[in-house]
């Protein structure tokens, strides 16, 4: 009856989680799914804006390029010229006048009359880009900068100019204050919508909202998640933030065919904020709910108690029984029995998987006159030294080390093939030998120990036996060899497949 009671109150519990849980994951979906619409809205509107800004300004400058390379324009008056080169959208509210610079630098006029001509401006950056770069006839973006002709913080957009010849005829060059980026960003709620991002060329910020000055003109080209951003066109994903700790919720897209990216980044303590709140509030009322199921549970439990723990000392006393009847007294190895289950085990699973066995036989040399001649403890010293340097060899997890008679150990090696094992093998020996115990009537003034190595698919074995057979087979060649030795089996010339 207890039982019963016990399973109806956990089953309860069980039910109020799982229903909780399930209204918290489906409003904690919710909150994600509102985030990345509400970001990608922004940034395609946004987005929008801000190339249609840029191609007009572009238009604008790619009239100067197609106008200087008509024979008739440059043949025009310098009024008539000013008036074909330079339309009205470069006057616009937030850009700068257009400055046309020549081969050399220098400003031979401009959109605006009040341009300084003969002003040397050769070493900015757009100029000595052209020059490094005679072949880009593109859209160039520069990084932010201050304008030595009007003093103000602006983001340049410059093309090159080329003679009938295609050599390098100069640089036509404008601009879009910076101020007037930020207007278009402040426009945006970032406290909910994330951090809004304007990338040029290299990774280099151009505007960030909410404004941070210090970032503004520094490069994040090296960044995981701006590499990731320019690999995909457009699209999100959830990266480490570029400025800052922490993951961020990445939405963005490239402005158009120009050299720029637009990106909302959303830290994950933004989108689920609120959701934060109102799983408070739930979990409150559960855990009330599921308090009192837990006190019921805990009176029913306490009568339980002393059953529950005179039965764990039962089974840890069938336990430990169990692993005496399976371990040697002497070296704390398994016994004979421990071999015989893990050799057939793991026979068993290297024929399904497909994979090499191992097993190598230790046998002390001329133990008998050993014991004869130091006594039986000091026998039984000899006996715990060879099992401590088995333990050391073969001391993988998968590897099952035991004593299978007298003087005589077994070493199961599982995924281990014949060269591996009898590298297993060598150090056994070697260690063995280490030791420099005294054994006066051995053939090496030494305890040493000789070794049989078989693996299976290296030799034919139809079954764990066979494969016993074999390793016992070259132990007895390494005694036979002189002892203190390591043998491996003799290889079949053909390969045995193992087979389920």
């Amino acid at each position: 009856m207890a039982r019963w009671l016990v399973l109806a109150n956990l089953i309860t519990a069980a039910g109020l989680i799982s229903v909780a849980a399930l209204l918290l994951w489906q409003m904690r979906t919710d909150a994600e799914r509102r985030s990345q619409l509400t970001a990608n809205s922004l940034v395609q509107v946004l987005g929008r804006d801000i190339a249609r800004n840029v191609e007009l300004y572009d238009l604008s400058l790619l009239a100067v390029v197609e106008g200087l390379g008509r024979t008739d324009v440059a043949q025009a008056s310098s009024e008539l010229r000013q008036l074909i080169l330079f339309d009205r959208a470069a006057s616009a509210p937030g850009f700068a006048f257009l400055l046309l610079l020549d081969a050399r630098g220098i400003i031979v006029s401009g959109s605006s009359q009040t341009a300084p001509k003969g002003l040397d401006r050769s070493d900015t950056e757009y100029f000595r880009h052209f020059v490094a770069h005679p072949d880009d006839d593109g859209l160039h973006v520069s990084p932010p900068a201050i304008s030595r002709v009007s003093g103000q913080r602006m983001v340049m957009f410059s093309r090159r100019l080329s003679n009938p010849d295609g050599s390098f005829a100069g640089v036509v060059v404008g601009g879009i204050k910076l101020d007037y980026l930020r207007s278009l960003f402040a426009s945006v709620d970032a406290e909910h919508a994330g951090t809004v991002t304007l990338y040029g060329p290299e990774g280099v910020i151009l505007m960030r909202e909410p404004f941070d000055q210090s970032v503004i003109g520094t490069s994040v080209a090296e960044t995981s998640s701006y590499r990731r951003m320019i690999a995909m066109r457009e699209g999100n994903f959830v990266g480490p933030a570029m400025v800052g700790e922490g993951e961020r919720r990445f939405t963005f897209a490239h402005l158009g065919m120009e050299p720029l990216t637009l990106s909302i980044a959303v830290a994950p303590s933004a989108i689920y904020a609120e959701w934060w709140h109102r799983a408070l509030g739930l979990g409150m009322v559960l855990l009330s709910l599921c308090g009192v199921t837990a006190s019921l549970t805990w009176l029913l439990r306490r009568e339980l108690g002393r059953r529950e723990q005179a039965e764990a000392r039962l089974v840890a006393a069938n336990t430990l029984l169990a692993e005496q009847a399976t371990t040697d007294a002497l070296t704390g190895l398994g016994n004979r029995r421990r071999f015989d289950e893990a050799l057939a085990q793991e026979w068993d699973r290297a024929i399904r998987s497909r994979r090499p066995l191992s097993l190598i036989l230790v046998d002390a040399d001329c133990f008998k006159s050993f014991n004869d001649t130091y006594g039986h403890q000091r026998g039984d010293e000899a006996l715990r030294l060879i099992a401590g340097s088995i333990r050391s060899a073969a001391n993988r997890k998968t590897d099952t080390a035991c004593r299978v008679g007298g003087e005589e150990f077994a070493v199961i090696l599982p995924e281990i093939d014949m060269a591996g094992a009898e590298v297993v093998a060598e150090r056994i020996r070697m260690s063995v030998m280490g030791w420099a115990m005294l054994h006066a009537e051995g053939p090496h003034a030494v305890l040493t120990v000789s070794c049989g190595v078989a693996s299976v698919p290296e030799v034919l074995a139809h079954n764990a036996v066979a494969l016993v057979a074999k390793a016992d087979a070259a132990l007895y060649s390494a005694k036979n060899a002189g002892r203190n030795q390591v043998h491996a089996a003799d290889s079949s010339k053909k390969v045995l497949r193992l087979v389920s």
